[in-house]
């Protein structure tokens, strides 16, 4: 899909595939290679944030350290972060 999404829509008799574009969505956001102390929902939700509005995160199952993901609510109009700076302390990790 690139860099274009899919959504769906709730079908009516007159909707209008032009007009009925939604402005918000949720959207899952992979984290690959996130350091496992940034794995706590604090953090989650701190990233969220900056991305979006957190949503919700993926409840880590065994063997998955090598991707964390988040839903996010995206504001289409604002568009998706490329990546994100995490700041702690002195350490700085670029997701």
């Amino acid at each position: 899909m690139d860099t274009r999404g899919l959504y769906l829509n709730r079908w009516t008799p007159n909707f209008n595939p032009k007009l009925d574009v939604p402005n918000v969505v949720l959207v899952w956001v992979r984290l690959p290679h996130l350091p496992l102390h940034c794995w706590g929902d604090e953090s989650m939700k701190a990233i969220g944030n900056v991305v979006g509005k957190y949503i919700d995160g993926s409840e880590q199952k065994e063997n998955m350290h090598a991707c964390a993901r988040i839903c996010v609510e995206v504001d289409l109009g604002k568009g998706l972060l490329e990546v994100v700076k995490i700041n702690v302390n002195k350490w700085t990790h670029i997701q």
